[in-house]
């Protein structure tokens, strides 16, 4: 167990599900379910889940909240009060699930998919195999959106299979001007241009060993280029659709992923020698494979991502418990109010 870990709190014995609240006649005819996979932070997961029905729950269906049977051992409140929020004071349709098995950082046992249990410990996985919407939000737990990015983002989509900001750039050797310079004599990729620039694969295979040259910061992904990036270069080893919050195209995508079909669901990993593919890299290749493309989605003007405060150092967490903590305060008072009574509770 890594440090500031500990057994999660104890889960409700069952998904709760509440009536979904009635539509105005201005109300769109579709909602959009949001899939939250929760590694403890309780203040942060409710400033997620509460900022985004501030300002698109206009948009927004099921909430499914997927729980890591891990938590932490700075939590001051269980991680599960909002999970009761919103069913018993929003009367919002809610789905809670806490998996049997954890992965961590982990790519899955590809033997073990069939199993249920299993499989279900894949982030998201609950909502991606169950929900009943069209699209699907995917959603970290340690964000404050202050506009409507989900409305924004099922306007500009589009045909795209999903839509968010793409790619881990400041990981990948691509991005970095003077390496691509040497290498290809172009402009660097960049978030906006990925489609456009297709190195093969010995040109992806120089791009990396460059860049360790230069001391540019990358993953070792060379150590699995013959067995993927050999055949398949492109999308490169860093691009992908950053699952911290991006739609995605249920109906069009999941047919053709476990359990449904042989490709990686969004929230698995990767097996990838010491350092695993990242977090929906397998499923944004194979997307591409089957020929469907992505849409890049800028939104700094709509949200803040906490990058890494998961699992660090107690003076980290708390920190950005605390600063959840004061943002719930000034614009979530009657949440804070709620807390106060009812934190003795059992959750």
């Amino acid at each position: 167990m890594a440090p500031g870990e500990t057994g999660a709190a104890a889960a409700p014995k069952q998904e709760r599900a509440a009536a979904p609240p009635q539509a105005s006649p201005e109300a769109p005819a579709e909602r959009v379910d949001v899939a939250v996979n929760i590694f403890a932070k309780p203040y942060q997961t409710a400033l997620s889940v509460l900022s985004l029905l501030k300002q698109s729950g206009a948009h927004v269906g099921t909430i499914w909240l997927q729980y890591e049977p891990k938590g932490s051992r700075y939590d001051r409140v269980s991680p599960y009060v909002v999970a009761r929020y919103l069913t018993e004071v929003l009367h919002w349709p809610c789905r809670v699930s806490q998996p049997e098995h954890w992965l961590a950082l982990e790519a899955p046992d590809m033997a073990r998919l069939d199993d249920a249990a299993y499989r279900l410990s894949i982030r998201y996985q609950s909502a991606f195999e169950h929900s009943e919407s069209r699209k699907l939000l995917l959603m970290h737990n340690d964000i404050y959106v202050f506009g409507d990015a989900l409305g924004e983002m099922l306007a500009a989509m589009g045909d795209a299979f999903a839509i968010g900001q793409l790619g881990q750039c400041w990981r990948c050797p691509a991005h970095a001007a003077r390496v691509v310079k040497d290498v290809m004599d172009r402009p660097p990729c960049s978030s906006e241009r990925y489609e456009e620039f297709r190195p093969d694969a010995a040109e992806l295979r120089r791009l990396y060993a460059h860049a360790r040259e230069l001391g540019v910061p990358v993953r070792p992904y060379e150590e699995c280029f013959t067995e993927f990036f050999d055949r398949q270069p492109w999308p490169l080893p860093e691009c992908r659709v950053n699952e911290w919050f991006c739609l995605l195209d249920l109906e069009r995508t999941r047919p053709h992923c476990v359990p449904f079909g042989p490709a990686l669901p969004p929230g698995a990993f990767g097996a990838c020698g010491r350092y695993n593919l990242d977090t929906a890299v397998p499923w944004f290749r194979a997307m591409h494979a089957l020929g469907f493309r992505a849409r890049h989605f800028d939104y700094k003007r709509y949200l803040r991502h906490w990058v890494g405060t998961g699992k660090m150092s107690a003076s980290r967490y708390t920190m950005a418990e605390d600063n959840a903590r004061a943002l719930l305060a000034k614009h979530f008072p009657d949440y804070m109010a709620w807390l106060e009574r009812s934190a003795r509770k059992p959750a």
